[in-house]
């Protein structure tokens, strides 16, 4: 699968914030965004995006719709104004420049010396405007760049692209030198930038840590037969998000890291046909069609609504034959065959 730039960071980065839930306030988060994309297409190590993958984002994500009407961010000194445009589902707006190479990024928006002015109008609590910026500051007169977090190199590509929908799958990453700070977020969107899957927000419950070197995929999450493709993103905020600027609102100023790489998943498997082969006093033999690579379970009840395991097994293909006929009583029931977990 030829992975193109099908998503930019900046809207990846307004999905990370799309579960803040602030109140009181037209606005929910807001900030800015200096991030570098890498592409995985197998278990070696990523590598740079070929094109646009160096950008300059800022976001606003509202509480409500219509409540934020217009939005823009100028960097210190610096015209004609970048205009945010709103996003299609209504909350989000996002103002969007992508570069080829890291020294035109940061040429057009330095790491150091200059401040970001964003400037939000809303119904409710009229024109807000905050200074945002990429330094700490050590001492007064003394700033310096917050820098970026790890590149995530994820371990588990190939094993991606053949993914068995009825089961969990485990997506796996390094990010050596990842700091307490930095943010972590696991998604999977489809060919339409749409999000199929992903880890909770940042700061939203259950979210993934700076430590966090995998995540679970449950089954039935993903579309059977379907090319999908997924970003490990790391974000390295400046400071704590700021509560004070615009009281109710959150805002964040971060350098990101994203690798995206393919998913493929696997058609749907054939419903099993349970075939009695048998049946004697003593019980029954049966019999039933497998997939490679997948898990079935073969389950007896005795009143259809409680159901116990008789047979699990991850075949290699063909059919797999179950003697019960030594089970006697046991046997007698009602069976089934589940497909995965």
């Amino acid at each position: 699968m030829k992975l193109t730039r099908s998503v930019g960071l900046g809207w990846l980065w307004v999905a990370l914030f799309c579960a803040v839930n602030a109140r009181g306030a037209d606005v929910a988060a807001y900030g800015i965004l200096k991030s570098q994309q890498f592409v995985q297409t197998n278990d070696s190590a990523a590598v740079p995006l070929p094109s646009g993958g160096f950008a300059f984002n800022a976001f606003v994500i509202a509480t409500g719709f219509g409540v934020v009407t217009n939005a823009t961010v100028k960097p210190a000194n610096a015209t004609p104004l970048r205009q945010l445009v709103p996003l299609a589902d209504g909350l989000g707006w996002l103002f969007d420049e992508r570069f080829d190479l890291a020294a035109a990024l940061d040429a057009t928006y330095p790491n150091t010396g200059v401040k970001y002015a964003l400037a939000m109008n809303t119904r409710n609590d009229g024109l807000r405007s905050v200074n945002l910026g990429f330094t700490v500051s050590l001492f007064p007169g003394f700033e310096i760049f917050a820098g970026y977090p790890p590149t995530p190199q994820v371990s588990n590509v190939v094993a991606a692209q053949a993914i068995d929908t009825t089961s969990d799958f485990t997506l796996m990453w390094s990010a050596a030198n990842a700091q307490a700070i930095d943010l972590v977020q696991v998604l999977i969107v489809d060919g339409a930038s749409n999000v199929v899957y992903g880890s909770p927000a940042p700061f939203a419950p259950g979210a993934l840590s700076s430590s966090s070197t995998s995540f679970v995929i449950p089954a039935g999450r993903l579309p059977a037969g379907t090319n999908l493709i997924g970003h490990v993103t790391l974000a390295r905020p400046v400071t704590l998000p700021n509560t004070n600027a615009y009281p109710g609102a959150v805002g964040i100023s971060a350098a990101a890291r994203d690798t995206q790489f393919p998913i493929v998943t696997r058609p749907a498997p054939e419903p099993p046909r349970l075939q009695l082969l048998t049946e004697l006093d003593g019980g029954v033999r049966l019999r039933f069609p497998v997939e490679t690579n997948r898990l079935y379970r073969l389950q007896r009840s005795l009143d259809l609504l409680r159901w116990s395991d008789v047979v699990t097994t991850n075949s290699t293909g063909g059919t797999v034959d179950v003697d019960e006929s030594g089970a006697g009583g046991s046997a007698a029931g009602f069976y089934r065959v589940r497909i995965g977990q």
